[in-house]
């Protein structure tokens, strides 16, 4: 029976997406695990929930809290306040999140993303401010802050961010989790704004599952510094190039039809390698993957 919604900025329209086997994928290499991905990709806007370089899904759900706890804490009200985020791959959310709250937004971004990405962005009513690409998020944060400081009512989400408690009721891939998965597979990166967030979330998975096994990956397509997740609650990292995770996108396109982009395919990569190691061998892994590589095609990401 079907689910309604009466609107699209119900947060369980972001919390219930897909969980598939990679059942091709596991039989082209013989795997001895049990492979499955989240694909957050089905979310409203056709995005991962929880940004592309986070490491936790359901960012809608931080977003929403965050906005909330300063609303009710009278830090920011719909006629005064402009919002201004730094960001990289999470504009698209942080966009319509902010726009369905009824917000004023500015994001300061480099002036490497995709036109697509922006072109999106811009349609959520949000205003964008392009940084030199060579300086990465950092020139981002720093023109975020400049402008914080110029534009009167203006706030970072980032200041409430750590004062925000952990959400306990985190979706469907928390629940699964929990109660199924050996092993869970995420990328390293996350925006600087919610990384108090990335701890609290893991720290609130380990509570609920002493025995799983968070392993974060780091791509080569990370040169920034400032995305960097917390390391806490991560009990290994993989580091993957380039090259590998291309691989991984033609061979998922290959053997599951699903078309994913670089990062996705770092985390993928990583899996098998984890899938590969004896002593994971008759284990549940879950790889999150991101949006799909059809936003990222004017870039030099693929």
């Amino acid at each position: 029976m079907s689910t309604f919604y009466s609107k699209p900025t119900d947060v369980e329209l972001a919390k219930h997406t897909p969980l598939l086997r990679l059942s091709s994928y596991m039989k082209m290499y013989g795997l001895q695990t049990d492979l499955l991905v989240k694909i957050d990709a089905f979310n409203p806007l056709a995005k991962d929930s929880f940004s592309k370089r986070a490491v936790i899904p359901n960012f809608d759900r931080v977003i929403f809290a965050i906005i909330e706890y300063a609303e009710k804490e009278k830090l920011i009200d719909k006629r005064h306040t402009v919002l201004i985020e730094p960001c990289f791959k999470s504009g698209v959310g942080l966009a319509w999140i902010i726009q369905r709250k009824g917000y004023k937004l500015i994001l300061t971004m480099p002036d490497t993303m995709s036109k697509k990405h922006i072109s999106l962005i811009q349609t959520l009513d949000a205003i964008v401010v392009l940084t030199p690409g060579e300086k990465g998020v950092e020139g981002a944060i720093e023109k975020a802050k400049q402008l914080k400081d110029e534009i009167p009512g203006a706030v970072m989400l980032e200041q409430f961010a750590d004062k925000v408690p952990a959400i306990r009721k985190t979706g469907d891939i928390w629940e699964y989790a929990c109660e199924n998965v050996s092993i869970l597979v995420v990328s390293a990166d996350t925006e600087p704004a919610f990384q108090a967030q990335v701890s609290n979330l893991l720290a609130f998975l380990k509570e609920r599952n002493k025995d799983i096994k968070v392993v974060s990956v780091k791509s080569e397509l990370n040169k920034d510094k400032a995305f960097e997740a917390p390391e806490y609650h991560i009990d290994e990292t993989v580091k993957v190039k380039n090259e590998d995770a291309v691989i991984a996108v033609e061979e998922i396109a290959i053997t599951e039809g699903m078309i994913i982009d670089m990062l996705a395919g770092a985390v993928i990569h990583a899996a098998v390698q984890i899938s590969q190691c004896e002593k994971n061998f008759g284990k549940s892994i879950l790889v999150v993957l991101p949006d799909t590589t059809e936003r990222y095609i004017s870039t030099k990401l693929l």
